[in-house]
């Protein structure tokens, strides 16, 4: 089997009512008696093939079927008291849950804010994964990671939970060779560039995501979909667009580095307004900064 196969697979999820052949697909690490077994026996929480993270492990879950009591909140004779109207029933359900590691997942060996919890057949998962497409296989030895949501300010979500918000057109997960702080506060070249040179990992997928992350808590950043400069808190830092400020992210002006850009381009997206406007308007930025510290220097 090839990983992209068994990716494949995973986007099957969630399966209700599911067979004991969708249980054996899943685990192709196993037997289809030993799959249903796992499946249907304790938490129903099974480790299965990693798709990119050496010593590491995804997670599929089986809920078995159940029954949910409708109720209704009522006051009778000045008491407060509880009527079931109904019944309403809930399918069993095969679904992705989340990615697990291993210590030895880690180039250093250590904990990086993971909680190692032992699931069934995590062994004979990871066995499989380095039998199969064992080359695609990485250790984790990054430094920060960070989600950057690309997002369009000239489409803009009004619902219930939003107002003037811009839509998200994708997600860029990225791991990165140092800190992002320090590479935030270096100066010594734009930030973008300083991003090129600390990239490690990229992927739009979220179940490889969930790998890479492991236990490490990530920044979170927003980009402009149309020419890939940072949002601010209410517009674009490059093409000006606005919109409304949610009070939730923090804004920032570093456009996305040319990897960045290269890797969204290579997986469909298109860019309205050339990202090279952002780069020389953060080049300036930069060069008034590298002026502004020199002189700093000089006092």
């Amino acid at each position: 089997m090839k990983k992209e196969e068994y990716r494949a697979i995973l986007s099957r999820l969630p399966i209700k009512s599911p067979t004991p052949q969708d249980m054996a697909m899943l685990c192709p690490h196993l037997t289809a008696e030993e799959a249903v077994q796992a499946f249907k026996t304790d938490s129903g929480y099974v480790a299965c093939p990693p798709l990119r993270i050496r010593h590491g492990f995804q997670i599929v879950s089986y809920r078995k079927e159940w029954v949910e009591e409708i109720k209704v909140w009522g006051i009778i004779n000045g008491e407060r008291t509880q009527t079931i109207t109904g019944t309403k029933n809930h399918p069993a359900l095969l679904d992705w849950s989340y990615a697990g590691r291993t210590r030895d997942s880690y180039a250093d060996n250590k904990s990086h804010g993971d909680v190692f919890t032992p699931y069934r057949h995590m062994d004979k998962a990871m066995k499989f994964a380095e039998a199969n497409w064992g080359k695609e296989l990485i250790l984790d030895d990054w430094v920060s990671i960070v989600e950057l949501y690309i997002q369009d300010p000239t489409d803009l979500v009004n619902d219930r939970y939003h107002q003037d918000y811009p839509r998200t057109k994708a997600v860029l997960y990225v791991t990165l060779k140092r800190d992002l702080n320090d590479v935030c506060n270096d100066h010594t070249t734009p930030e973008s560039e300083l991003f090129d040179d600390a990239i490690s990992q990229m992927t739009l997928d979220p179940v490889i995501w969930y790998e890479i992350k492991g236990g490490r808590g990530c920044f979170t950043e927003f980009n402009c979909a149309r020419c890939g400069a940072g949002l601010a808190l209410s517009s674009c830092t490059g093409c000006g667009h606005r919109f409304h400020d949610d009070q939730m992210r923090c804004g920032w002006n570093t456009p996305l580095s040319r990897k960045m850009v290269a890797f969204l381009r290579t997986n469909g997206h298109k860019f309205l307004v050339d990202p090279e406007f952002a780069w020389k308007k953060e080049q300036q930025r930069w060069e008034q900064i590298k002026e502004e510290l020199a002189k700093a220097a000089n006092k």
